[in-house]
C-alpha cells in the first residue's frame, strides 16, 4: 500500500491494479474517518494528490462499504481539476513587481500578491474550481488594495501582474462547469424566471459517505443542477456580467458575486458568504457492492427509447430473489440495448455489512473434508457454508431476518463465491439463448442473443471475474487450459450451458466466452411449429421419416436451429426402438427421453476443437456404437473421419435403423460439397442419405431480427450417374417461400412422385396413396396439438406430446394387426365386449392422474388393463363385416379417435 505523496506529503493508503489493458487506482477508505466524498476538501486533496503521481490510469477505485469506480469522462474530470495546480504554481516563480520600484509602498505590494498566490496555489490543491472563481473575480474586480491612487508607475505595475493572472488563467486547464452552491442564498426566496433553473438547497447526495444504496442514488438523485460557474459568474475575458437593478435569484447572484469582489468576501450586513461546489453530483461514480468486481450500469444512456421490461423470478423455490429486465432501442443505432438489475445492487448499508462479514469468513475458511471439490455438489455446500455463518453473524448481533431472506441471501454468496456470478444472471432469463464476452472484456459490454436478436448489455465483466470463471471451468471440465492449450469447451449441466472459452494467444486481447444455452425442455414438432420454424405439413412429413427409419442429415449455420429440430424429430422415433447418441459436447436431452421412456444410450467424443489424449474420438465411438447391435444412430455433428466410416455402415445396412445428425452447410448442395469433396466419401456413397434438412436464420425484410426457419427438405434420387452433380442429385420436396414465412410442398410431392416416400412405403408394403394419407393424418394431429397449445403451453411439452405420439402407434399397430376376418390372428372377440375405445381411454387416463405424477401419465396410460384390447375390439367391430374399406375411411377413423382420446387427454392434464 503506498500513502506518500510529495515532500512526505500523507495521502490515502491506495495500490495499483494492472491487467492487460488496463491500470486501476484502488484508494482504501475503509479506515478513513473522512467522508470518503469528493464534497470532503481533505478526500479531495488526497484524491487530487494521488492522481497528481499516477498519471494515466484508467479507473479509480474509492473503497468502502460501496466501490465506487471514476471512470472514462469523469476520471478525466478529476485529472483536469487535479491539474489545475501544477498549472497555477508554476508562476510562483514569476516576478510580482515588474520594473525598478523606489516607492515605499513595494514591500507591501510583493507581500499582498505573494500572499494572493499561495493562498491561490493552496485552494487549488484541494478546491480548484474555487480557486479558479477566485482567480477570476480576482481579476475582474482590480482586487489589488495597496495601489495608490495618483501614482502611474503603480498603476502599470499593477496592469502587468493582472496580465500575469489573466495569462495563468488562460493557460490553465478548461475545468468542468461544476453545480455551484450558495449558502448565503439558502435562507432567501427568490424567483426563478421561467425556463431557468435556480440555485438548489439540496443539492448534495443525501450520503457523501458512500453509505447509500447505489439504488437510492438511482431513484433520489441531487437536485436539479445549480446554476454553474459560467451561468453564474460569467468568468472568462469578458468577466463579470453585472446586470445592476435586475432583481430575483440571478440578480442577488451577481450582487453577492460584486460583494465577493470588492468586499473580499464580505456581505454589506458583514456575514461571510462562500461558494461551494458540488462535485459529488457532476463527477459521478459507478457505485457496486464490493463482492461483484464486474460494472453493471443502471441508468440507459440519452440515446435509447425505452421498449418493454420485466423481471425474472429465481428458479430456485426457496429463493424469492427477482431481477428487472428492461430492453432499450437505440436511436443512433440499429441495436438494442439490454439492461438487467440484480437486486444485490440495491441491497441496504446494513444488508451489506452482513454479506461482506460473512463473505471474508468464506474466503478465510479451511474446510474440514473435501466435499467443496466435487463440482456438482460445491453450489451446494457453499450455500449451506454461507447459511451457517449467517445465522452465526445473526445471534451474535441479536439481529433476526425471515427465512427466504436467508434463503436469498445465502445463494447470493454461494453465486459470487461458487457460482458465475452476474453471468448466471444473464444466463437464468429464458429468452435470452446466447451470451457472448469479447476480448478485452473490461472494454467491451457483455452481448447477449434475446430471442434471435443480438443485443448490447449494461454489464462489463472484470478481468479478475473472468479469472475466476476460467478457474472454474477448467476444474469442471478437467481439461487443460493455458498457453499452451488455450482453447476450453465443456458443458455446464446445472445451467443448461455449452461453454467455450478462448485465451493467449489464441485471443491476444486476453480471454473471451461464448455461453450457448440448450433448451430446458426437449423442444417438439409441435412448438417448433408455434414459433414458425416448420409448417404443419412438414413436421407431419419429418415425423414420417422418422417413423419411417430415414438417414437424414440436418444442415445449417451455427445458431440456425439444427439441434433443436434434431432433439424434436428424435420423440417421432418410436420408443421401442433402441437410440445411439455420439456428442463432443452433450446437447441432446438424453435423460429427459429417458425419463420419458425412449431407451437411449449416450457416448462421448473428444471436442472437435481441442483433442486429448485422454478422450476417445469419434471415429472410434462410431465403431464402437456399430457394434452395439441394431439401434437409431444420432450423430451430434458430422465433420471429420468418422463419417466415411458412417457411411460404409449405412451401405451395408450396419447402422441398423435410421441415421440422423447434424452438419455445418448453408444448402444440399453445399452438404455433398462438403462432404464428398472435403471429407472424402464417394459419391455413389453419398447416396446412403435419404433427405437433408437445412436450417437457416431469416431476416424479414431485411430487418435486424433474427428467425430460426427450416428452408429446404431434399432427397437424394436415385441417379444412376457415376459423379453426378449436385444439381442433379437432390429434389425439393420442400422449400421455404420468405413472402408466406412458411415451408410448401415442392412439385414432386404434390404429384406423388418422391422417391423417398415411395421407399418408405415399399418397406411397409402400402401404396403411394397410403403413405401421403399417413403423412396427412400425422400432419393434422401436429397441428391439432399446436393449437391447442396456443392456449396450454403445457401441452407443447415432451411429456404430452410422446403420449400422443404412443397412442397414435397404438391406433396404427391396432389398424394394422387386422385380417381378412377382423380378428387379430389368436385373438377373441369376445374380450372387448362391452367396452369402447372411449372407456378404455378415460380409465387408463384416470388410473395415470390418480396414481402418478405427470411424466407418469403415459406409462399409466399404455398399460392399462384392456386398453389394448379396447382399441382393437373396437376396430374389429367396426372393419370385421368388410375389410375392404377404402383406406381413407380407415385413416379418417383413426384420426377421429385419436382426437376423441387428446380432447379428453387435454381436459384431464395436469395443469388444465
Amino acid at each position: 500500500m503506498r500513502g506518500q505523496g510529495k515532500e512526505g506529503e500523507e495521502l490515502c493508503p491506495y495500490k495499483n491494479r494492472h491487467t492487460k489493458n488496463r491500470k486501476t487506482i484502488v484508494i482504501n477508505c475503509k479506515e478513513c474517518e473522512s467522508e470518503s466524498s469528493l464534497n470532503d476538501p481533505d478526500c479531495r486533496r488526497k484524491i487530487f494528490g494521488i492522481l497528481r503521481k499516477e498519471v494515466h490510469a484508467d479507473c479509480l477505485v474509492l473503497s468502502r462499504l460501496y466501490e465506487r469506480d471514476y471512470e472514462g469522462k469523469a476520471l478525466e474530470s478529476l485529472y483536469t481539476l487535479a491539474g489545475f495546480r501544477e498549472s497555477v504554481i508554476g508562476y510562483g516563480g514569476m516576478k510580482m513587481v515588474t520594473g525598478p520600484c523606489t516607492r515605499p509602498e513595494k514591500s507591501e505590494c510583493l507581500g499582498e500578491r505573494k500572499d494572493f498566490m499561495e493562498i491561490l496555489v493552496e485552494n487549488a490543491e484541494y478546491d480548484p474550481m474555487k480557486a479558479r472563481l477566485a482567480l477570476s473575480m480576482f481579476i475582474q474586480a482590480k482586487g489589488l488594495k495597496k495601489v495608490p491612487q495618483d501614482s502611474l508607475e503603480c498603476a502599470g505595475c499593477s496592469e502587468q501582474f493582472y496580465q500575469l493572472l489573466c495569462e495563468m488563467l488562460e493557460k490553465s486547464p478548461f475545468l468542468p462547469n461544476m453545480p455551484v452552491k450558495i449558502p448565503a442564498l439558502q435562507n432567501h426566496d427568490f424567483s426563478v424566471p421561467a425556463g431557468e433553473t435556480g440555485c438548489s438547497a439540496e443539492n448534495l447526495l443525501a450520503d457523501t459517505s458512500g453509505e447509500l444504496a447505489p439504488g437510492d442514488m438511482q431513484h433520489n438523485p441531487t437536485q436539479a443542477p445549480a446554476k454553474t460557474l459560467k451561468s453564474l459568474f460569467q468568468q472568462g475575458e469578458n468577466g463579470i456580467k453585472r446586470r445592476q437593478g435586475r432583481g430575483g435569484r440571478e440578480g442577488r447572484v451577481e450582487r453577492v458575486g460584486e460583494s465577493l469582489a470588492t468586499n473580499g468576501g464580505t456581505n454589506p450586513d458583514g456575514s461571510t458568504t462562500d461558494v461551494f461546489f458540488d462535485y459529488e453530483s457532476r463527477i459521478k461514480p459507478h457505485v457496486r457492492p464490493p463482492f461483484s468486481s464486474s460494472r453493471i450500469y443502471t441508468e440507459a444512456p440519452r440515446n435509447t427509447e425505452f421498449l418493454e421490461c420485466y423481471d425474472i423470478s429465481s428458479r430456485d423455490e426457496r429463493d424469492e430473489r427477482v431481477l428487472e429486465i428492461s430492453i432499450y432501442r437505440y436511436t443512433d443505432r440499429p441495436e438494442k440495448l439490454y439492461m438487467i438489475r440484480p437486486p444485490e445492487y440495491n441491497l441496504r448499508p446494513e444488508e451489506l455489512r452482513l454479506l461482506e462479514k460473512v463473505r471474508k469468513r468464506m474466503i478465510r475458511h479451511r474446510p474440514g473434508d473435501l466435499a467443496f471439490t466435487d463440482p456438482a455438489g460445491a453450489r451446494k455446500y457453499f450455500r449451506s457454508m454461507a447459511r451457517e455463518f449467517l445465522l452465526e453473524e445473526l445471534l451474535d448481533g441479536e439481529k433476526s431476518v425471515s427465512p427466504e431472506e436467508l434463503e436469498s441471501y445465502s445463494d447470493l454468496l454461494a453465486r459470487y463465491t461458487n457460482g458465475l456470478g452476474i453471468v448466471e444472471d444473464l444466463l437464468s432469463d429464458p429468452r435470452v439463448t446466447d451470451v457472448y464476452i469479447n476480448a478485452p472484456a473490461d472494454l467491451n459490454a457483455v452481448h447477449v442473443v434475446l430471442e434471435g436478436e443480438e443485443c448490447v448489455s449494461n454489464v462489463f465483466l472484470s478481468q479478475d471475474d473472468l479469472d475466476a470463471l476460467v478457474s472454474r471451468f477448467r476444474t469442471i471440465s478437467g481439461r487443460p487450459f493455458g498457453e499452451a492449450v488455450p482453447v476450453l469447451e465443456l458443458n455446464l449441466e446445472d445451467f443448461g450451458v455449452r461453454v467455450s472459452v478462448i485465451g493467449d494467444p489464441l485471443s491476444a486481447n486476453g480471454l473471451a466466452y461464448a455461453f450457448r444455452k440448450h433448451a430446458r425442455a426437449p423442444w417438439t414438432l409441435p412448438k417448433l411449429i408455434n414459433t414458425g420454424s416448420i409448417s404443419a405439413f412438414s413436421a407431419g412429413f419429418l415425423s414420417f421419416l422418422m417413423d419411417g427409419q430415414a438417414s437424414v442429415l440436418i444442415a445449417g449455420e451455427v445458431g440456425a436451429g439444427k439441434t433443436s429440430l434434431l432433439s424434436a424429430m428424435l420423440l417421432e422415433i418410436p420408443q421401442k426402438y433402441r437410440i445411439l447418441t455420439i456428442e463432443d459436447t452433450h446437447e441432446l436431452p438424453i435423460e429427459k427421453l429417458q425419463g420419458l421412456g425412449w431407451k437411449v444410450q449416450g457416448m462421448s467424443s473428444h471436442s472437435s476443437v481441442l483433442k486429448s489424449g485422454a478422450e476417445i474420438s469419434p471415429e472410434t465411438a462410431l465403431r464402437a456404437a456399430l457394434r452395439l447391435g441394431s439401434s437409431s444412430l444420432v450423430i451430434g455433428e458430422v465433420r471429420g473421419p468418422e463419417v466415411k466410416v458412417l457411411y460404409e455402415a449405412m451401405q451395408v445396412g450396419q447402422a441398423g435403423n435410421s441415421v440422423i445428425g447434424t452438419i455445418h452447410g448453408s444448402s444440399a448442395e453445399n452438404v455433398y460439397e462438403r462432404i464428398v469433396h472435403t471429407l472424402g466419401v464417394p459419391p455413389a456413397s453419398f447416396k446412403a442419405t435419404d433427405a437433408v434438412i437445412i436450417c437457416s436464420t431469416i431476416r424479414p425484410g431485411g430487418s435486424m431480427q433474427k428467425l430460426k426457419r427450416v428452408s429446404q427438405i431434399a432427397e437424394i434420387t436415385g441417379s444412376t450417374i457415376e459423379n453426378p452433380e449436385p444439381g442433379e442429385l437432390f429434389t425439393d420436396i420442400m422449400t421455404y417461400d420468405a413472402a408466406r414465412d412458411s415451408l410448401f410442398p415442392g412439385e414432386v410431392l404434390e404429384q406423388g412422385q418422391s422417391e423417398l416416400i415411395g421407399k418408405i412405403a415399399l418397406k411397409w408394403g402400402i401404396s403411394i396413396d397410403q403413405a401421403l394419407k399417413n403423412i396427412e393424418i400425422r400432419t393434422r394431429i401436429k397441428e391439432k396439438i399446436a393449437e391447442e397449445g396456443k392456449r396450454r403451453p403445457d401441452l407443447l411439452e415432451a411429456e404430452a406430446v410422446s403420449e400422443a405420439n404412443n397412442i397414435f402407434w397404438l391406433l396404427m399397430d391396432s389398424m394394422k394387426s387386422r385380417d381378412k376376418t377382423g380378428f387379430k390372428p389368436g385373438f377373441e372377440s369376445e374380450t372387448g365386449k362391452g367396452s369402447g375405445t372411449e372407456a378404455g381411454i378415460e380409465t387408463g387416463v384416470k388410473a395415470g392422474i390418480e396414481t402418478g405424477t405427470k411424466s407418469e401419465i403415459g406409462s399409466k396410460i399404455n398399460f392399462t388393463p384392456g386398453f389394448e384390447t379396447d382399441f382393437e375390439t373396437d376396430f374389429e367391430t367396426n372393419f370385421e363385416t368388410n375389410f375392404e374399406t377404402d383406406f381413407e375411411a380407415d385413416f379418417e377413423e383413426l384420426y377421429s379417435r385419436w382426437e376423441k382420446w387428446f380432447e379428453n387427454f387435454a381436459r384431464a392434464y395436469p395443469g388444465a
